[in-house]
């Protein structure tokens, strides 16, 4: 008996780690519809921080909200299965793009530059790393 249970309990354990879900990253498709849209989306978040005298202290949901009043599209339904986060850098937007649970970073790209500027393809925290200095000069970019 007390092995029968035994059994039933190891065999519950195993079928519910294999159903819980699990923090994927994106493929290759995805990154790239992503990597398009976050460039948009943190130019719309800088052009916003550009017309504040300090820093924000509103959420990081109500700045996105705010910032894309003009255009709602950018923030984009692709973004729903992601965290974003958003930091003001003197001025300048840097937005972390994370998997939902926050334990892992996708891609960060500083508003004031035109491409995407860190894209993550390892096991790396939900972390900013990027810092923007004067005249847009981003520190801890991948390379060109």
């Amino acid at each position: 008996m007390k092995h029968r249970i035994l059994i039933s309990l190891v065999t519950a354990l195993l079928v519910g780690a294999c159903a819980a879900p699990t923090v994927a990253a994106p493929d290759a498709k995805e990154r790239g519809r992503l990597s398009a849209k976050m460039v948009n989306l943190s130019s719309a978040v800088d052009t916003y921080f550009a017309d504040l005298a300090e820093a924000p202290i509103d959420s990081d949901t109500s700045i996105l909200q705010n910032a894309t009043r003009h255009d709602p599209r950018l923030l984009a339904p692709e973004f729903e299965p992601y965290l974003l986060k958003v930091q003001y850098q003197k001025s300048y937007a840097v937005l972390l793009l994370c998997s939902k649970d926050a334990s892992r970073a996708i891609m960060e790209d500083a508003g004031c530059s035109a491409r995407l500027d860190r894209q993550l393809t390892h096991a790396a925290p939900c972390e900013f790393t990027l810092l923007v200095k004067q005249g847009c000069q981003v520190e801890g970019a991948d390379p060109q």
